[in-house]
C-alpha cells in the first residue's frame, strides 16, 4: 500500500480517519498498532467483499514473508476492538479457508468533505480538507503558528497512539480476563488446511484434524463432532453461522497445517461460529514425532479458553500421550480414513493400512483397535464373502491387544464390546464395555452406535433411540447413523420416520447397499412390495455390494413369498443357499427348514443373527417352541 486515499470512514459509532491513521469511537481515540489500522483500512475500503487470505497478507506486509498467523492475531484484535454491531453481529465475518468480509455499512467521506472529527484531549481539529489547503499555501512565521500547533497537535497524538497501542497489546494480549462470548458447549473442528504446498500431503492435514477432534471428544461436558462430519465442509464455501447451524454447534476451529521434513507448524483458531465471532488464537510448532502430544495440548488449551469443566482424570488422559512413529501414524490415519466409509472394500483397504502401522510400531494400540474393528465390520456387512468364522480370530486377538497395551482406550474397549455382542453374544458384557468406552470418550461413535444396536436388539426401544439420537448428535451427517436409526426406528413401531431416515442415508451415500436393503425392509413390512423390490435389486448393484450378492437375493424371494410368487421365490432360494434364506422359508410357511438353517448358523455363531429377536421378518415363527430355544441358546431371555 505505497499510496492511500485521503478519506475518513464512519460505520456504527466509529470513524476512521485515514490521514491522521485514528480510528475514533464517539469521539475517542481507539489505540491500535500500524499494522492492525492499516488492515482494519483495507477491510473497511473493500466493504461487503470478500478479501482473500493472500491478498491481505500482500497488502499489508508487503516486504516480508509473514505466516498467516500474524493475520489471525491481528482480526482477534480488531474484533475485541470493534466488538458487535447494534443488531449483535460482528463487523468482521470470516470466510472459512478464504479471507474475511467487512459486513458493516460504511460512509465514506473524500478530501473534499466538511465534517470535522474528535481526538481524546484534543478538541476539534480541521476538516482533512481544510488541513491539505493550509499546507499547501505559503504563510508568515506569524500566520504559521496556527499550522506548527496543528502539527504539534497532531504529533501529540501520534505519541498518545504509541503509548495506547502499547497499552491496548498487554491488555488484549496478556491480561487474564477475556471479553464476554457467547457460552461453547459443542464444537467442530473443520478440516485444517495443508499449507505445505503439496497436495500429497492433504491426508496429513486430514489426519491432524482427526487427531484433534479424538482429544477434544474425551471431555465428557464438551460435545464434539465426528470427523465424517466436519470432513464433508473441507472445500465448502458456506460461511461460519452456517456451518455452525448445519452441525449443530456454538463453537468451530478451524486452520492450518504446514509439514516441512520432520516438523510441524499448526495455527488454529476458535470461532463462535453463530455470530461468527473470533474467539482465540494460537500457533503450534512441534517434531513429527510429538503429533500426538501436539493435539493433547491444543485440546487442553480449547477447553480452557472456553471454560469447558475438565476432570482430572480426563486432563491425565489427554496428556499422556507419547511419541509416535510417524510412518506408522500416517498408516492409522489412512485406516481411520476407509474404516469411517462404512462400505466393504474400504473395510478391506483399513485392514491393510492399520496392518501396515502395526508392522511398524507393534506398541500402536489404537492401530490394533481400529484393526478389530474393521474386520468386524467385514464379517457383518460383507457377510458370505467374510462370514464370522473367517473375520472372528483377527479381530479377538486384535482387540485383545489393544486393550493389553492401553487399558484407558475407548477405541479399545468400543471394539470388545462389539465382538461381545456379534460373536460372542454376552450381552451384559457387552453393555459394560460401551458404557466403559463411553466413560473414557463421551463422543466415541462407535461405542454410540453399536450400543443402539445392541439396545434394538435386546427389545429396549426407549433407550435404543437415544442412544443413536447422541451419535447423531455427534456426526449428524453420517449416512452410517441414519441407517441405523431408521433401522431401530422401524423396530419400535415408527414405519413412516424410519422412511425419512433411510431417503436421508441413501441420499448422503448413494453406494450403502445396507441403507438400500434396510429401506426396502421397511416398504416390505409396509406391504410396498414393488418399492421393496426396486430397493433390493439396487442393493444388489451399487458399489460396496456384489453381483449377485446373495444377501439381496434371498431378500427378494422372501418379498415373492410374501406376494404369493411361491414358485419364483423357490427358484431365487435355490440358488441363495442357506444365506439370507430363513426368512424366506419362514415367509412361504416353511418353519421346519427356517429352523434347521437358524440352529446351523446358530452353532456357526453367524453375525447376521445378534438382532433376530427383534426382527419382525421372523413374527411368524415365535409361536413355535423352537423359538424360545433358539434364543435360549443365544443367551436371550425369551421376553
Amino acid at each position: 500500500m505505497n499510496s492511500q486515499p485521503q478519506e475518513s470512514y464512519e460505520f456504527g459509532p466509529f470513524r476512521l480517519d485515514s490521514r491522521e491513521h485514528a480510528l475514533l469511537r464517539d469521539g475517542q481515540v481507539v489505540p491500535l498498532t500500524p499494522k492492525v489500522f492499516d488492515l482494519l483500512r483495507l477491510l473497511v475500503q473493500n466493504s461487503g467483499r470478500l478479501v482473500e487470505k493472500d491478498e491481505l497478507l500482500k497488502e499489508i506486509w508487503p516486504d516480508s514473508f509473514v505466516e498467516e498467523g500474524n493475520l489471525n492475531r491481528n482480526i482477534s484484535i480488531l474484533r475485541k476492538v470493534l466488538g458487535e454491531d447494534t443488531s449483535g453481529q460482528p463487523y468482521i465475518e470470516t470466510v472459512p479457508k478464504r479471507g474475511y468480509r467487512f459486513a458493516a455499512k460504511v460512509k465514506t467521506f473524500t478530501g473534499n468533505g466538511s465534517r470535522a472529527v474528535e481526538t481524546a484531549g484534543a478538541g476539534p481539529v480541521e476538516s482533512v480538507s481544510e488541513l491539505n489547503e493550509a499546507e499547501e499555501v505559503p504563510v508568515s512565521q506569524e500566520a504559521a503558528e496556527p499550522k506548527r500547533t496543528g502539527l504539534a497537535r497532531r504529533w501529540m497524538v501520534v505519541g498518545g497512539l504509541i503509548v495506547l497501542t502499547l497499552g491496548a497489546l498487554v491488555y488484549f494480549l496478556a491480561r487474564g480476563e477475556r471479553k464476554a462470548y457467547p457460552e461453547i458447549t459443542s464444537i467442530a473442528v473443520l478440516p485444517l488446511q495443508n499449507l505445505s504446498g503439496d497436495p500429497a500431503q492433504d491426508y496429513f492435514a486430514d489426519g491432524m484434524t482427526e487427531a484433534l477432534i479424538s482429544s477434544l471428544a474425551q471431555i465428557r461436558a464438551l460435545k464434539v463432532i465426528s470427523r465424517t462430519s466436519a470432513m464433508s465442509f473441507k472445500e465448502s464455501k458456506a460461511t461460519m453461522p452456517e456451518i455452525a447451524r448445519a452441525l449443530r454447534v456454538d463453537g468451530v476451529i478451524e486452520g492450518s497445517v504446514q509439514r516441512e521434513k520432520d516438523r510441524v507448524k499448526v495455527m488454529i483458531q476458535l470461532i463462535h461460529g453463530p455470530t461468527d465471532t473470533h474467539v482465540w488464537a494460537r500457533d503450534y510448532e512441534r517434531a513429527v514425532t510429538d503429533v500426538l502430544k501436539l493435539q493433547g495440548e491444543m485440546a487442553r488449551a480449547i477447553a480452557d479458553e472456553i471454560r469447558v469443566q475438565v476432570t482430572p482424570e480426563e486432563r491425565v488422559r489427554i496428556a499422556s500421550a507419547s511419541s509416535v512413529n510417524p510412518a506408522a501414524h500416517e498408516a492409522y490415519l489412512l485406516g481411520r480414513y476407509h474404516l469411517a466409509k462404512f462400505i466393504i472394500d474400504d473395510h478391506k483397504r483399513a485392514i491393510a493400512h492399520f496392518e501396515r502401522a502395526i508392522q511398524i510400531d507393534p506398541s500402536y494400540a489404537a492401530a490394533y483397535a481400529g484393526l478389530s474393528m474393521a474386520w468386524l465390520r467385514l464379517g457383518v456387512q460383507g457377510g458370505a464373502v467374510a462370514p464370522s468364522r473367517n473375520v472372528e480370530p483377527q479381530a479377538r486377538s486384535a482387540a485383545q491387544r489393544a486393550l493389553e497395551l492401553d487399558g484407558r482406550l475407548a477405541e479399545a474397549h468400543a471394539a470388545q464390546g462389539y465382538l461381545q455382542f456379534v460373536l460372542d453374544w454376552e450381552w451384559a458384557e457387552a453393555e459394560k464395555s460401551f458404557q466403559r468406552a463411553l466413560e473414557l470418550d463421551p463422543n466415541n461413535l462407535d461405542a454410540h452406535v453399536n450400543y443402539a444396536l445392541l439396545l434394538m436388539g435386546l427389545g429396549r426401544f426407549p433407550e435404543s433411540l437415544a442412544e443413536i439420537k447422541a451419535a447423531e448428535q455427534v456426526d449428524p451427517l453420517s449416512h452410517h447413523v441414519q441407517a441405523i436409526f431408521g433401522r431401530i426406528l422401524s423396530r419400535a413401531g415408527k414405519p413412516e420416520e424410519a422412511v425419512a431416515r433411510l431417503k436421508q442415508a441413501i441420499e448422503r451415500e448413494p453406494r450403502s447397499a445396507n441403507a438400500h436393503r434396510n429401506l426396502g425392509r421397511v416398504y416390505e413390512q409396509m406391504g410396498k412390495y414393488s418399492e421393496a423390490i426396486e430397493l433390493y435389486e439396487r442393493a444388489n448393484t451399487v458399489r460396496g455390494s456384489r453381483p449377485n450378492d446373495k444377501p439381496s437375493l434371498a431378500e427378494l424371494a422372501r418379498v415373492y413369498a410374501r406376494m404369493g410368487k411361491r414358485s419364483e421365490a423357490k427358484r431365487i432360494l435355490a440358488d441363495v443357499g442357506d444365506y439370507g434364506a430363513p426368512a424366506a422359508y419362514a415367509a412361504l410357511g416353511d418353519n421346519d427348514t427356517a429352523f434347521k438353517i437358524l440352529f446351523r448358523r446358530v452353532g456357526e455363531r453367524e453375525t447376521h443373527l445378534f438382532v433376530i429377536k427383534t426382527d419382525p421378518l421372523f413374527a411368524s415363527l415365535h409361536s413355535d417352541p423352537r423359538w424360545k430355544e433358539l434364543l435360549r441358546r443365544m443367551n436371550l431371555p425369551a421376553k
